[in-house]
């Protein structure tokens, strides 16, 4: 740790010319901001930010989620966020509320939200609205959309 601050607050010094105490506050939040962005960028971390959304949407909702741990986010990554929460509970055998979720989601911009529902959709007869969002994943960008009815 001290190593990585060291190296920030010279490298914060010497390229954009900050003079030293301003270099040691830029390496501290630094440091400060990025182990947790790093942290929630590993397995262990975005099971915890799931948990941690898991259990507020038991405790308090989905608009409660949305306001108090979204909001701060932008609409894509509110997205992914929506979507592992989505599959959390799916895999917790909570079929409507990963519904409800899935499409927050998919309203949010995100494609694996966006197949999932339209799957979702098509296991539930609702076939035509199941290739809208089929067709709207592939415009937004995702790759392993099924084919149609009678396509192979």
């Amino acid at each position: 740790m001290v190593l990585i601050l060291g190296a920030a607050t010279g490298w914060s010094h010497s390229v954009i010319g900050a003079p030293t105490w301003t270099s040691w506050v830029v390496a501290a939040l630094a440091i400060l901001i990025g182990w947790p962005l790093a942290w929630f960028s590993t397995k262990p971390g975005i099971r915890s930010a799931t948990n941690l959304l898991l259990n507020a949407y038991r405790r308090d909702g989905l608009e409660y989620v949305e306001q108090h741990h979204l909001s701060r986010l932008g609409p894509y990554r509110a997205g992914i966020q929506l979507f592992n929460l989505a599959l959390a509970l799916d895999r917790a055998g909570d079929r409507d509320g990963a519904l409800e979720v899935y499409r927050r989601a998919a309203d949010r911009g995100s494609p694996p939200a966006m197949v999932n529902l339209a799957y979702w959709l098509s296991q539930h007869g609702e076939h035509d609205e199941a290739q809208e969002w089929y067709r709207r994943a592939t415009e937004a960008g995702y790759k392993r959309v099924p084919p149609r009815a009678g396509e192979r």
